[in-house]
């Protein structure tokens, strides 16, 4: 873990360095004198191998620096002020989605070649066809200026989650109803299925204590990248629904090459995303007792 977050942090000071302008280009010119000298504060003309040492270095004591364009609040006080809205609206999220994916995919495959499956499948692929970028401005435009029945901006009460949940959740609720469906799908061709039957069990009852324990190992499997999707989504959502988090903030310091922002929020991101993923191999791990005799 240490030595991801090492790499991910070089990596990223190495392309921002890459990247055309500074934190302190600004409309209007700065006085060469001050840039310099501003410059000289921050070690922005240091090497760029000079500045990810020092930059480490420091991380490793547990400072992640100040904010180059917000010198009065530091990087963990900004990521402090934004974590509880992108959590919030990521943990509704994927809340929404992992139980709308199983009480979906159960329906579908129980009313199997019926009406109720042919609908979820063509739901699932116009939600599959569409991006983000598209369900949010639609969203918007019905619900809170067509119909004008929900609040479009900012996360002050509940009826505000509503619109951006939506439009985080569409396309990986679609994905992982289909993913979770063909995994059901095939457990119900496996011999254990026929044996159930024969001892006089429902269809219920098969479904519920028996294929969908033996599902879960590909659904598990998809959860990890699902997060992993819903986070970088949640950039777009934010911003497009102004909500006051990390998203938003690493958008603007990206746009004011704000270096230690970036690599703050970064190395946040990156911690997240280590811990969940290592959190899904151990859920793995207990749900397949096969994947304990291969380690």
């Amino acid at each position: 873990m240490i030595a991801s977050l090492v790499v991910l942090a070089a990596l990223t000071f190495f392309l921002l360095k890459a990247l055309p302008g500074g934190p302190f280009d600004e409309e209007t010119a700065l006085n060469p004198l001050v840039k310099e000298k501003l410059s000289e504060h921050w070690g922005v003309q240091r090497s760029a191998l000079g500045q990810v040492t020092g930059y480490l270095a420091a991380v490793a004591q547990g400072d992640l620096g100040i904010s180059m364009t917000k010198p009065d609040r530091t990087v963990a006080e900004i990521i402090a002020q934004g974590v509880r809205n992108t959590l919030a609206l990521n943990g509704i999220a994927l809340l929404c989605i992992l139980s709308g994916a199983f009480v979906i995919a159960v329906a579908a495959v129980r009313f199997r070649e019926t009406w109720v499956e042919a609908l979820i499948d063509q739901v699932v692929i116009a939600f599959l066809s569409l991006p983000s970028l598209f369900w949010g401005p639609l969203l918007i435009y019905l619900f809170g200026f067509y119909w004008n029945l929900l609040p479009v901006a900012f996360l002050t009460s509940p009826m505000h989650y509503v619109l951006p949940v939506l439009t985080l959740i569409l396309r990986p609720l679609a994905s992982l109803i289909r993913l979770l469906k063909n995994s059901l799908n095939e457990n119900f061709q496996m011999d254990y299925v026929r044996t159930a039957k024969a001892k006089g069990i429902g269809v219920w009852g098969i479904l519920i204590q028996h294929v969908l324990k033996n599902s879960l190992v590909p659904f598990l499997s998809y959860v990890g990248p699902l997060i992993v999707s819903l986070l970088s989504g949640s950039f777009l959502v934010e911003v497009l629904f102004a909500v006051p988090g990390l998203g938003t903030e690493f958008i603007s310091a990206l746009n004011d090459r704000d270096y230690t922002l970036i690599v703050g929020l970064t190395l946040f991101y990156g911690s997240l995303l280590i811990v969940v993923n290592s959190l899904i191999d151990v859920l793995l791990r207990l749900a397949d007792p096969r994947l304990k005799e291969q380690a």
